[in-house]
């Protein structure tokens, strides 16, 4: 229903709506494109992409560390189709879909019920981000790997960094020092 008051014609409640998730978009899409950069103090950090997993190895695309990082909700990440309603996973909140369907796919053929966390659950081999670190700033942002619970430390994790150049060096950090990032299915 519109309105006038003094001659001045009001948008309804649905063209206001339509306006203010035009406009979420708009700064998602911002955001996403501004991940990577850093609009700190900081010069931006450079990704070492090249990150092996188990033994064979393998390497992530700036796109997919991209994906990683991310907020999403801009398309489904099942099939790629953007949505105006997206549904979200229950239990990680970070992987959206466009339908029933796409989620079962994902979590049955692609892999998310393998790489699905509740907020603050880490589990080995899960690629997390570095944050809030007073005591080494230079390591904040940085993608490192969970090797497991770190040993007589309790609320801490053992991490590697990925591409290091010693196989063995790996630290613990407190598990607040950690952010999640997307499932690693949804990386593509």
């Amino acid at each position: 229903m519109k309105t006038t008051t003094g001659g001045d014609e009001q948008k309804t409640m649905k063209e206001l709506m339509d306006g203010v998730l035009k406009d979420c978009h708009k700064n998602l899409n911002g955001l996403n494109r501004s991940t990577m950069m850093s609009t700190s103090r900081h010069p931006p950090i450079k990704r070492t992409h090249l990150m092996p997993i188990g033994l064979g190895g393998t390497s992530l695309t700036d796109q997919e560390v991209n994906n990683l990082i991310d907020v999403g909700g801009l398309h489904c990440d099942c099939c790629k189709a953007k949505a105006k309603e997206l549904l979200v996973c229950e239990r990680c909140k970070k992987t959206y879909y466009c339908s029933a369907e796409c989620q079962k796919k994902q979590w049955k053929d692609n892999g998310h019920k393998i790489h699905c966390r509740k907020d603050g659950e880490f589990k080995a081999d899960d690629l997390v981000q570095i944050a809030r670190l007073k005591s080494k700033p230079e390591l904040n942002e940085k993608i490192v790997r969970i090797v497991g619970p770190a040993k007589n430390e309790e609320g801490k994790y053992e991490v590697k960094v990925e591409g290091a150049v010693r196989v063995d060096e790996s630290f613990s950090i407190a598990a607040g020092n950690l952010n999640q990032l997307r499932p690693y299915d949804c990386r593509k």
